[in-house]
């Protein structure tokens, strides 16, 4: 019996690595480049291209569970590799994106539902997780409030119920180490819903000095769009956040109820995370 961990350099694959381990299960880290990958004593690794058939086999030899993390073309070479090699149950890192009513012609919906089809005309046991609003997506604010202590948002007052990675994986494992929930989709939540307003005065808390907001305009927004950022995917992420100003976000108890502990709050991964965002200049 072994788990592959797809992903296992991303923020929550690299949890799912961690909790696998610590529960003394036989992990596989599974990355496009393994030999670039930082594991624990003991942890075996292998480099796979989910859309290259032929690095498959290898990786699925004698593998019982997945966790699954590709938003790429080609998740088909996935599930016949799979089935071939005898997976039981295959754990999938979806999006609550993949919940909307628009799904099937949003431009981030549609890369998470075409894994999620695939799975489910698959015949393989498979669960899907889908998160909300990834607590390490503020990191995108880091350079900004490390070095001016200010950042710029659109729609500043958006609801978002941020979710910890590490409360992710820690459902993602409790399901692969059962067999538990499978044919099931899990909307997994933070413990609270807060706006960007509220998570920059967490992270200035964190950090015992101001930071100073500033609220961009959509065009500021699209104007500014990073180049990894598809205009279209950009203009999702804005009228998503529209939608939920003064909206409270949705909580559930998923976290909770699978693993037995309460999802972590957002001001527990930042006081976990405040290196990165530490003014550099400032003395020890």
């Amino acid at each position: 019996m072994t788990f592959l961990v797809t992903g296992a350099r991303g923020q929550v694959g690299r949890h799912v690595l961690r909790g696998l381990v610590d529960a003394g299960l036989p992990v596989r880290a599974a990355s496009r480049d393994a030999t670039t990958l930082d594991l624990p004593a003991g942890v075996e690794s292998v480099s796979v291209d989910l859309t290259a058939a032929e690095t498959l086999d290898a990786a699925l030899r004698g593998v019982t569970g997945v966790f699954l993390y590709t938003q790429r073309s080609g998740v088909e070479d996935f599930v016949t590799a799979a089935r071939a090699a005898g997976v039981a149950h295959v754990v999938q890192l979806s999006s609550g994106f993949s919940a909307a009513p628009d799904a099937d012609t949003n431009p981030i919906a549609r890369l998470h539902l075409r894994v999620e089809r695939a799975l489910a005309d698959s015949g393989l046991g498979h669960t899907v997780l889908r998160p909300g609003a990834l607590a390490h997506n503020t990191l995108a604010w880091a350079e900004s409030i490390r070095t001016r202590s200010a950042v710029a948002l659109t729609h500043p007052d958006a609801h978002e119920a941020v979710i910890h990675p590490a409360d992710i994986a820690d459902v993602a494992v409790r399901v692969l180490a059962t067999g538990a929930h499978q044919g099931e989709t899990l909307t997994l939540t933070g413990p609270e819903s807060l706006t960007a307003r509220d998570q920059v005065a967490i992270l200035a808390d964190v950090l015992g000095r101001p930071i100073t907001l500033t609220e961009l305009t959509r065009d500021q927004a699209l104007a500014q769009r990073p180049a990894a950022i598809p205009e279209p995917v950009l203009a999702v992420l804005l009228d998503t956040a529209a939608s939920h100003v003064g909206v409270p976000a949705e909580i559930t108890d998923v976290v909770g109820t699978i693993t037995g502990h309460p999802a972590r709050t957002f001001r527990e991964w930042a006081v976990e995370h405040r290196a990165a965002f530490a003014d550099p200049t400032a003395s020890a």
